[in-house]
């Protein structure tokens, strides 16, 4: 594989997210082994004022396909934030995966060099495309995954370092 921009998007949004996913099945088995319902791990936090699993979620799969629509100048996606379960959580992982992998590669090669117009809150910072892939996509996609996996860990879920590395 070579070193473009859209190899490593796709390869660490397919890795990060297909391991999400397989996490997140072993969070719906855990909640079902131990008789406890799955929306009780769901809505797990790790301080009161940040987000619940849920929405780590659903922004770790937000991040990753927007970024790729931006870089590749796709229109961009719209995900509603309706997820209630470990299995609505697990097809927004697997439909992000579909969504980047198939953005067109030789569009978001094509954006490597050229500046973008990202949308930072009421603001818009100015990136090259190679930049906004490392400094912004794949840090907050990692960040919310590894999240997510903490929750879980936390919530008992027997989950190890394998488990957030290598889809199930």
């Amino acid at each position: 594989m070579s070193d473009t921009v859209s190899s490593i998007l796709k390869s660490s949004v397919t890795q990060t997210l297909g391991a999400l996913a397989s996490c997140l099945a072993k969070g719906k088995a855990h909640a079902e082994a131990m008789k406890v319902d799955g929306s009780v791990l769901l809505a797990a936090r790790l301080y009161p004022d940040m987000h619940p699993l849920t929405r780590q979620v659903q922004i770790a799969c937000d991040g990753a396909a927007r970024g790729a629509a931006r870089l590749s100048g796709a229109e961009l996606p719209s995900f509603p934030d309706t997820e209630t379960t470990f299995d609505e959580l697990i097809a927004r992982c697997k439909s992000a995966i579909a969504f980047v992998d198939g953005t067109d590669s030789a569009a978001i090669d094509a954006n490597e060099r050229e500046v973008l117009q990202i949308p930072m809150g009421d603001n818009t910072m100015a990136m090259e495309g190679r930049d906004y892939l490392s400094r912004f996509i794949l840090p907050n996609l990692h960040f919310h995954a590894a999240t997510a996996y903490g929750l879980l860990r936390h919530q008992g879920v027997a989950l190890g370092k394998r488990d957030f590395l290598v889809p199930g």
